[in-house]
């Protein structure tokens, strides 16, 4: 590695996984670690079939692409913002460089920090090579190069027009304060600004699983009872999102405690804020109706999650909890819906946990300090 490489490195690849360590960390356990024992087959076996999975279906490959497009765009918003702080400025210096050196350079940036999306993409390759999805395989290699390479170009357009950059964010500032405005949307923008990787981590878990395992299910051989357990993993896993974006809220947003805003009208903001999160394991279960799940518990899927997200969301209106205690609470919320699980009772689980969910609310808003 030479000395221009090893600056970057320790100035931006570096800097990024100390930053994120924590989220990757989660990732990996997630999609590697609980995963593995799906159905005793294990966890290549898993993953081999998730793979061919996402090469037989052009909406599934879409939705990785998508995933992967929001990761590419974290890397690119941290590099951007490291080059626009005063103690980094000294990476200007690489603006003598040629714009060949300067492009090679920040490739291998853009590599490096795009390496858990290219390890993955190469084992789809190899898997769709194998498998004869000649097409598919060829069009994740391309849009990987195509990732790394618009990346690695706007990493260069950056460094040579830092001043444009504080212009062109100051317009798009005005124009998009109105949006800002709307209070469930301030907070969809905390997660979207410091909480988007483990967002993206539990989305890629959550839906992935429930599309792999959804996808071995027919007409003669159905059971939702197991896919629904293992789906809620991952939206238990929302739990965090949603203590966290609790913890930002009463550090910067308390004020809004005592705004002239009825309860109801409160209430129906948060639950926006818990759909907003959902969203993708929406579309997902949208996805698997009516081959691999009936319309039935495609419905009670969606409200039970929706209802679980609205009860951890109220409960944290009860106490100031510590994390560690919320979890407590939450694994017992997990044991409750076992035993409901176990009768075949979603219907009268969801409707218990949209319950307590606006009680625990309506209860616990005023009261909270």
């Amino acid at each position: 590695m030479n000395y221009p490489a090893r600056i970057l490195f320790q100035s931006l690849i570096k800097s990024f996984y100390r930053e994120n360590a924590g989220a990757i960390l989660f990732f990996i356990t997630m999609l590697f670690l609980i995963v593995a024992p799906t159905h005793g087959a294990g966890l290549i076996a898993y993953h081999h079939s998730l793979i061919i999975g996402l090469l037989q279906s052009n909406t599934f490959l879409l939705l990785v692409f998508f995933v992967w497009l929001l990761y590419t765009r974290k890397c690119v918003a941290f590099v951007a913002d490291v080059l626009g702080k005063p103690e980094y400025t000294f990476i200007h210096i690489f603006n003598y460089l040629g714009k060949a050196k300067r492009f090679r350079l920040f490739f291998f940036v853009e590599v490096c920090l795009l390496m858990p999306v290219l390890l993955y993409a190469a084992l789809i390759i190899i898997v769709g090579w194998q498998q004869h999805f000649y097409f598919a395989a060829m069009l994740v290699l391309g849009y990987t190069l195509l990732l790394c390479t618009a990346s690695t170009v706007r990493h260069v357009y950056l460094l040579n027009n830092l001043e444009r950059k504080t212009q062109l964010s100051s317009k798009k500032a005005k124009w998009i304060s109105k949006l800002l405005s709307v209070y469930p949307v301030i907070l969809i923008q905390s997660v979207a600004n410091n909480q988007k990787f483990l967002w993206l981590g539990i989305k890629v878990f959550t839906c992935g699983i429930l599309y792999g395992i959804a996808q071995n299910n027919t007409i003669a051989q159905y059971d939702a009872g197991s896919v629904f357990w293992f789906f809620n993993f991952g939206i238990i896993a929302n739990g965090v999102l949603v203590f966290r974006t609790r913890e930002f809220e009463e550090t910067y947003l308390a004020f809004y405690r005592g705004a002239p805003v009825s309860l109801l009208k409160r209430f129906l903001g948060y639950s926006l804020v818990c759909f907003m999160l959902l969203f993708p394991e929406f579309i997902t279960i949208g996805m698997l109706v009516p081959v691999h799940l009936h319309y039935s518990d495609a419905i009670s899927f969606a409200l039970g999650s929706y209802s679980l997200v609205l009860l951890m969301n109220s409960i944290t209106f009860l106490h100031r909890f510590s994390m560690k205690t919320y979890l407590k609470i939450v694994l017992l919320i997990t044991c409750i819906q076992f035993i409901f699980l176990v009768f075949a009772a979603l219907t009268a689980l969801y409707l218990l946990f949209f319950i307590l969910a606006v009680i625990c609310f309506m209860v616990g808003y005023y009261k909270f300090e």
